[in-house]
């Protein structure tokens, strides 16, 4: 069975205490055995805590280095590992080697394999080029001295006819060049491309039929402006039972993941709740996703 990975970060309550109700919540009602740890500069900051919260209750998890990348192409739009400025992209692969040492200090820390993987990404937009993220990818694959496993985020890809979010290399594109990774599907990630919501299941289909489809992580989007932001944009909404106006419906999920099938290491959900909810209210906007990850009886 896959693992069951949830993006804590998300749906995180404000004050400590309820964030560790939080941590406790996911792992006691089996809503998560692994986390999506977002990296921006660190893994938290407040390690030696963070830590203690994840011992013994989530492992065979991922960390993503997509906030770290679109913080870094706010400030130099070079920078990435697909980029054809080769500072850009030396600069990017020299930040996703931190990065997975990292996950491995987290191991250390926890004496656990809490992370088991790294996204990784085609940055940055329009300036990206198929043979230089190639050259990224081989950087990094020489490098042997990480066990977490290198997966490479399908984020939207650049359209000249819609605006898009990230804009990154088409998937076709990636698959390509990335003999060695397999990839992982953000469910609002690829409704972003072309804004069509076929579209996720039509990127399962494609890495399940080559073989490469290592996870599925579910996040909404809308095509109207909601209370969480504007249309088309990449804002982690809900579940249409929880967000009426969220394109991410039951069907679109257990559609997804029949495709996926038992073809996938990890099945994930990363969602927001209202910014005021309790602890009870933001676990039930995860375990709205989560029920229809796991298999039926």
């Amino acid at each position: 069975m896959p693992e069951i990975i949830v993006g804590a970060h998300a749906t995180m309550p404000f004050e400590r205490g309820d964030q560790e109700s939080f941590y406790a919540g996911l792992a006691e009602r089996d809503l998560a055995t692994a986390l999506e740890i977002p990296y921006a500069d660190s893994i938290h900051e407040d390690p030696v805590w963070f830590a203690s919260q994840v011992r013994g209750r989530f492992r065979h998890g991922v960390v993503t280095a997509l906030p770290g990348t679109v913080r870094r192409l706010a400030d130099d739009p070079a920078f990435g590992l697909a980029s054809t400025d080769d500072q850009g992209r030396r600069a990017a692969v020299e930040w996703i080697t931190e990065v997975r040492r990292a996950a491995e200090e987290l191991n250390q820390r926890t004496g656990e394999e809490t992370v088991s993987f790294v996204h990784v990404h085609s940055a940055p937009g329009m300036r990206a080029s198929a043979d230089a993220f190639q050259r990224s990818l081989a950087d990094l694959e020489a490098d042997d001295r990480f066990r977490a496993e290198m997966v490479i985020e399908h984020c939207d890809a650049y359209s000249p006819i819609f605006p898009g979010d990230k804009r990154f290399l088409s998937l076709i594109t990636e698959l390509a060049v990335a003999d060695e990774c397999g990839f992982a599907i953000s469910w609002g990630s690829s409704a972003l491309e072309w804004q069509n919501p076929d579209r996720p299941r039509q990127h399962v289909e494609i890495l399940a039929e080559a073989g490469r489809l290592r996870g599925l992580i579910f996040s909404g989007v809308a095509a109207v402006d909601t209370r969480w932001g504007k249309a088309w944009t990449d804002l982690q909404l809900p579940l249409s039972t929880d967000e009426p106006a969220s394109l991410m419906t039951p069907q679109r999920v257990t559609d997804c993941v029949s495709v996926a099938s038992n073809r996938v290491a990890y099945l994930g959900a990363r969602v927001k709740a209202p910014a005021g909810a309790n602890v009870e209210t933001r676990l039930k906007v995860v375990a709205s996703v989560v029920d229809l990850l796991k298999p039926r009886d």
